[in-house]
C-alpha cells in the first residue's frame, strides 16, 4: 500500500513518530517530513536518489534515527547540529567527500556509519562525539586512524575493513569496551596494539592482511567468540590459543600453516573450524576433544591420515577433505553420526570403510578424482543420500549402482564409472602483477608444419583476490592519474553534423570524444596509406533516397515508399539536377549576441589542416563541417515567475518558444535554445510529448534549466 509506511494513526489528532521512504526512488525529501516534523523521531530515506539534503529537514529538532544510506549525498551540511537530539546516523554509499565540523554538535550520537564514501581520512569531528558506541569507517580510503581516536571510550563496535592501513595506533589500547573489532582487508603487518586491555572483545575480524605472526598477547581475549585471521601469512599459531575456552568460529584459512598446536584440544566450545588453503600434512590428536564442533574444512592441504579419535566428533555435520593426499579414512568415521556432508574429492582413496554405512544422516557424499574400484555394499544403507558423486561428468546426483562379488566372496557396488582415475592437475597460471605490460599478439606467417609441433591447449585463470585486484587499481591510478582527463558523467553534449560529402568510411567513435575534430599531426601520411587501397564507394544520395523511408518526398510523383519485396531497380551514377542534398533547419537566433566561443588557435588549427587535406589528392573529411552546440546550465533567478517562459515541443524535443522581455530570463535564455534538462531531470532520453507534459508541471517552481544553444549561422 502506497510508498510510504508510518505508525498507525487512528486518528487526524495522533503523533506521527516514524516514516519510511526508503527505496522509493524518490529525488527529493516528500512534503510528509515536513508537515510532521514537530513529532517526527525515526526517518528511513535508505536507497533513493538524494543529492542533497534540504534545510527544512532539520527543523525535526527531536529526530533520533536518520537513515540516509545508498543515495548520492555529496556533503553533510552544516545545519546537521540542529539534530541534537539525534542517536543514530547512517550515511553509508553516498559521494562523501569530507564531513562538516559542525558534526561534533551531535553530541548524544551513539551510532555512526559513513562507510563507502571517499573521505581520505577520518573526520576530525568524530573524535569529539565521546559517547559514540559504535562507529562504521568501511572503504572510505583511509590510510591512518588519529591517535585521539583512545578518547571514544565508550565505544563497543569499530569497523576499519576494505581501507590502507598499515598499522593501528597505540591508543587504540584505551578502547577497553569494545566487543567487535573488524580491520579486515587492509595492509596490517602484526597486530600488537590488540591485547590484554580488550578483555570485554567477542569478535575481531583480521583477514585479508599481512600478518605472519599472531603475538601472544592476543590470547588474552578470554571473551572471544569469533575470530577470522584467513588470508594473511600465518606461519604458526601460538599454544596459548587454548585460553580462548569461549571461541565459537576460528577461521584460518589461506594461510602457511603446516601444523596446529595440540592446545586446540581445549576448545571445548569450538563449532567451525576452517582451515583450508594451508600446508598441514596431519591433525594433533587432541582434535577429538572438539564435541561441539559441527563443520571441519580441511580442503587443499596435504594430510596423508585422519587421526582415529574423529569418531568422537558426534555433532560433526560437514567434513570437507578434498584435495588432500589421503590414503584411506580411518574406520571410525562411522561413528560421527550425525554427519551429512562428507567430501573427500581428489586425493588418494583406493577404499572406503564399511562403517561409511552407518552414517546414516549423510546425504552428500563426494568420491570424485580418488582411485576406487568399487564401493562398500553397506553405502546402500544410506536412507538419506542425496547425492553420490564419482566422476566430474556426472549430470545426476545419483546413479545406478549393481551387487557384484569379488573373488574373495565379498560383494561390493560397482559401475561403469569404475575404475576411477585421479583427475590431472592443471598447469599452474602466472597471474600479472604490478605494473607488467601484457599484450596479446598473433602471428599469422607461422606454417602448418610448426603448428602441429606446438601444444596447444586452453587453461582458466583463476579471479584475483579482490585484494589484489584493489592494489592493481592504485597502481593504475597513480601511474595514469596524471593523464587522465577528468570526466563529469552529468555532461550533456549535443552535436549537429551538416554537409555529408566525401567518399571515406570513418568510424562514428571518432564522434564520440570530446573535441569535435582529432586529427594526428601526420595525416598526409595516413590520407597517402588509405589512398593506396580505395574504399568502397557509397551510392549517390539520389539512389539511397530512393529506398530509404522518406523516399517519397524525392520522387516526381506522390507515391508512397517502396515496399521491401519490390525488385530493385537500375540508376544512373549521375546525380539529377533536381536533387540537392538536405541541410537541416536550425531555430532563429539574436544576431547581436554571440552563441559559442572559438579560440583563435583553434582556428588556425583547422585551416592548416584543410590546406594539408587540399593538397593530398583531394580526399575530405566525410562529415563535412562539424559544430558542437554549446551546452549551459542556467540558475533561475528568484524574481522568476511562471509565466517569464513558455516552451514548445517538436519532434525532435523541447524548445524555448517566448521569452518575457522584461524578466531577468530574457537576457540569460534566446528563443530556439533546446531545454534538455530542468533540476537535473534530463529531457534527452525521454519521448518529446512525455518530457513536455513533465516540463509544464516543473515550469512554476524551478531551479537551474540546461540547455543546448546552437552557434551562429
Amino acid at each position: 500500500m502506497g510508498w510510504i509506511m508510518c505508525c498507525q494513526c487512528k486518528s487526524n489528532d495522533e503523533k506521527v513518530i516514524e516514516l519510511d521512504f526508503s527505496r522509493c526512488g524518490i529525488s527529493d525529501i516528500p512534503n510528509e517530513v515536513y508537515a510532521n516534523s514537530p513529532t517526527l523521531e525515526v526517518l528511513h530515506l535508505e536507497g533513493n536518489k538524494l543529492k542533497d539534503l534540504s534545510p527544512q529537514l532539520f527543523q525535526c529538532i527531536d529526530l533520533r534515527y536518520l537513515n540516509v544510506s545508498d543515495n548520492e549525498i555529496r556533503g553533510i551540511p552544516p545545519l546537521i547540529s540542529k539534530l541534537t537530539n539525534l542517536q543514530v546516523l547512517i550515511f553509508s554509499k553516498n559521494v562523501l567527500d569530507g564531513v562538516h565540523p559542525n558534526l561534533d554538535k551531535l553530541t548524544k550520537l551513539t551510532m555512526l556509519d559513513l562507510s563507502m564514501n571517499d573521505l581520505g581520512k577520518v573526520p576530525e569531528a568524530i573524535m569529539s562525539l565521546i559517547n559514540l558506541q559504535q562507529l562504521c569507517l568501511n572503504d572510505t580510503d583511509i590510510d591512518y586512524v588519529p591517535a585521539n581516536i583512545g578518547r571514544l571510550s565508550n565505544l563497543r563496535i569499530l569497523e576499519l575493513r576494505d581501507n590502507n592501513l598499515c598499522e593501528l595506533p597505540k591508543s587504540i589500547r584505551r578502547l577497553t569496551n569494545l566487543q567487535r573489532l573488524d580491520v579486515s582487508d587492509n595492509n596490517l603487518s602484526n597486530l600488537t596494539e590488540v591485547g590484554e586491555s580488550h578483555g570485554n572483545l567477542t569478535e575481531l575480524w583480521i583477514n585479508g592482511n599481512n600478518i605472519s605472526q599472531l603475538s601472544v598477547s592476543i590470547t588474552h581475549l578470554k571473551k572471544i567468540n569469533d575470530f577470522d585471521a584467513s588470508y594473511n601469512n600465518l606461519e604458526s599459531i601460538p599454544k596459548e590459543i587454548g585460553h580462548w575456552t569461549k571461541i565459537t568460529n576460528l577461521i584460518l584459512s589461506f594461510n602457511n600453516l603446516s601444523s596446529l598446536p595440540k592446545a586446540i584440544g581445549n576448545l571445548r566450545n569450538l563449532q567451525v573450524l576452517k582451515l583450508e588453503s594451508n600446508f598441514l600434512e596431519e591433525l594433533p590428536s587432541t582434535i577429538c576433544k572438539l564435541v561441539n564442533l559441527e563443520e571441519l574444512n580441511l580442503q587443499n592441504n596435504s594430510l596423508i591420515k585422519l587421526p582415529s579419535g574423529i569418531g568422537h566428533l558426534r555433532k560433526l555435520a560437514t567434513l570437507i577433505l578434498s584435495d588432500n593426499k589421503l590414503h584411506q579414512l580411518p574406520a571410525e568415521i562411522g561413528s560421527c553420526c550425525e554427519l551429512s556432508i562428507l567430501n573427500v574429492h581428489n586425493n588418494q582413496l583406493e577404499k572406503l570403510p564399511e562403517e561409511v554405512g552407518h552414517l546414516q544422516n549423510l546425504t552428500t557424499l563426494g568420491l570424485i578424482g580418488n582411485r576406487l574400484s568399487y564401493l562398500p555394499i553397506t553405502i546402500s544403507k544410506l536412507r538419506n543420500l542425496k547425492a553420490l558423486w564419482l566422476t566430474p561428468n556426472q549430470t545426476q546426483p545419483l546413479i545406478h549402482l549393481q551387487n557384484e562379488p569379488l573373488q574373495d566372496g565379498q560383494v561390493v557396488l560397482t559401475s561403469v564409472v569404475f575404475p576411477q582415475t585421479p583427475l590431472r592437475d592443471p598447469p599452474p597460471v602466472q597471474l600479472p602483477i604490478g605494473n607488467q605490460n601484457c599484450r596479446i599478439s598473433f602471428n599469422t606467417e607461422r606454417n602448418e608444419s610448426d603448428i602441429a609441433d606446438v601444444h596447444l591447449s586452453l587453461s582458466r585463470t583463476p579471479t584475483p583476490h579482490h585484494k589484489e585486484l584493489k592494489r592493481l587499481r592504485e597502481v593504475l591510478r597513480n601511474s595514469h592519474g596524471s593523464n587522465k582527463r577528468a570526466l563529469n558523467v552529468s555532461e550533456i553534449k549535443e552535436a549537429k553534423v551538416t554537409n555529408i560529402s566525401g567518399d571515406l568510411n570513418t568510424s562514428q567513435s571518432s564522434l564520440n570524444g570530446y573535441d569535435p575534430i582529432e586529427i594526428p599531426e601526420n595525416v598526409s601520411d595516413i590520407i597517402r596509406e588509405i589512398n593506396k587501397t580505395p574504399p568502397k564507394q557509397p551510392p549517390p544520395y539520389h539512389i539511397a533516397a530512393v529506398y530509404s523511408k522518406n523516399a517519397h518526398l524525392f520522387a516526381q510523383n506522390n507515391m508512397g515508399p517502396p515496399s521491401p519485396m519490390d525488385q530493385p531497380k537500375q540508376f544512373s551514377q549521375e546525380q539529377p539536377a533536381n536533387i540537392h542534398m538536405p541541410t537541416p533547419k536550425l531555430p532563429s537566433h539574436r544576431n547581436h549576441m554571440s552563441m559559442i566561443q572559438i579560440a583563435d588557435n583553434k582556428m588556425h588549427e583547422n585551416h592548416l589542416v584543410e590546406d594539408e587535406l587540399n593538397q593530398s589528392k583531394q580526399v575530405k573529411w566525410p562529415f563535412g563541417k562539424h559544430k558542437v552546440c554549446q551546452v549551459l546550465e542556467v540558475e533561475i533567478p528568484e524574481s522568476y515567475l511562471t509565466g517569464d517562459i513558455r516552451i514548445v515541443v517538436q519532434s525532435n524535443g523541447l524548445f524555448l518558444d517566448d521569452l518575457n522581455p522584461e524578466s531577468e530570463v530574457f537576457h540569460k535564455f534566446f528563443i530556439g535554445d533546446k531545454i534538455l534538462a530542468i533540476d537535473e531531470i534530463d529531457y534527452s532520453l525521454m519521448e518529446p510529448m512525455v518530457a513536455y507534459q513533465d516540463a509544464r508541471q516543473r515550469l512554476n517552481n524551478l531551479k537551474t534549466i540546461t540547455v543546448s544553444r546552437n552557434p551562429p549561422l
